[in-house]
């Protein structure tokens, strides 16, 4: 959760406001009595917060709608003490009962503060329920991937190392694979896109497409991680199992590995033609096992469409059945 600076600056210039606002007419009532303070008032006035919020972005959940109307009180609650604070020092009014008037008596000032104090927290509002619930929603129903910070493109004229990647690609999958390989600035390929997918969720430290010889085809990562020193695993992992399974004489062969470390979990999904790859930080969310199983179908329609005259006829049989 995150709020730009303007939006900070934003929030503290309408706190004052709210603040000083009402000093201009304290102590007239405008009509109004002095409150007698009811907890069933709290609980219209968290209310009102709750549908302004929904107002806002109507696909919050009711758990966020409740956070931000939690935090909402507790901003008015500080701006009526503030508030009682101030009349306490201009007016010679003893502090608690200065306090009681800002809090919950003085209905001026009061009424004042909680029809503004929504739309004064909004920006922060929607950094908490926007940045996780609408993006979330946003990219199961319709995939429309950022570019991150962190993806690593092969290209066949970065590096000798790089060149050796696009040569063992283009042998296994055709000679057309090294048109696939876009500069900077250009459409990414399917095994890019991905491994991008799979990078916009929070929790995702690796994802790599690995072929079935080890070699990397596309690539996300945070911090300092090293792709190439992750990608042999992949296989590793899943000759060692066929192995075990093998002692049974089953002759299955595991599609998906997940194994749990420490604060890590390692997802290891096999395919006929590629290896997906994913290490994640440990934790209960579902989001990040669907996007592993669409990032899997996002790499077997690409190879379909782009090499599938040089598949198996019966892999490619498997790839148009599921797109």
């Amino acid at each position: 959760m995150t709020t730009a600076s303007k939006d900070k600056w934003l929030i503290l210039l309408i706190s004052s406001l709210l603040v000083a606002a009402p000093l201009i007419v304290f102590p007239a009532k405008l009509g109004l009595s002095l409150a007698t303070g009811s907890f069933a008032y709290a609980i219209v006035e968290a209310l009102y917060y709750g549908v302004i919020f929904f107002i806002f972005c109507p696909a919050v959940s009711l758990m966020q709608l409740l956070q931000g109307a939690g935090l909402t009180f507790l901003y008015r609650i500080v701006l009526g003490t503030i508030f009682g604070i101030v009349i306490s020092l201009m007016y010679n009014v003893g502090l608690s009962a200065a306090l009681t008037l800002g809090i919950s008596r003085y209905l001026p000032a009061i009424i004042f503060q909680i029809v503004i104090a929504p739309f004064a927290l909004r920006p922060l509002f929607l950094s908490i329920a926007g940045a996780e619930t609408a993006g979330r929603k946003r990219h199961i129903k319709k995939y429309q991937p950022p570019v991150p910070h962190g993806v690593d493109i092969i290209r066949p004229d970065s590096s000798s190392r790089s060149d050796r990647k696009a040569s063992a690609v283009a042998e296994h999958y055709g000679h057309e694979s090294k048109t696939e390989r876009p500069l900077s600035g250009h459409e990414p390929n399917g095994f890019e896109r991905a491994v991008r997918y799979l990078g916009e969720h929070h929790a995702v430290i690796l994802a790599s497409v690995i072929d079935m010889e080890g070699l990397t085809l596309a690539s996300y990562r945070k911090g300092q991680i090293d792709p190439e020193a992750w990608a042999p695993l992949a296989l590793l992992f899943h000759q060692s199992n066929e192995k075990i399974l093998n002692r049974n004489e089953t002759g299955a062969t595991a599609d998906r590995l997940d194994l749990f470390f420490g604060s890590r979990k390692l997802t290891a999904c096999r395919d006929k033609n590629f290896n997906l790859l994913v290490l994640a930080d440990r934790e209960d969310d579902e989001l990040i096992g669907i996007r592993i199983v669409q990032a899997a179908d996002m790499t077997r329609k690409y190879l379909s469409e782009r090499y599938g005259k040089l598949l198996l006829p019966s892999t490619e049989e498997q790839y148009v059945s599921n797109s």
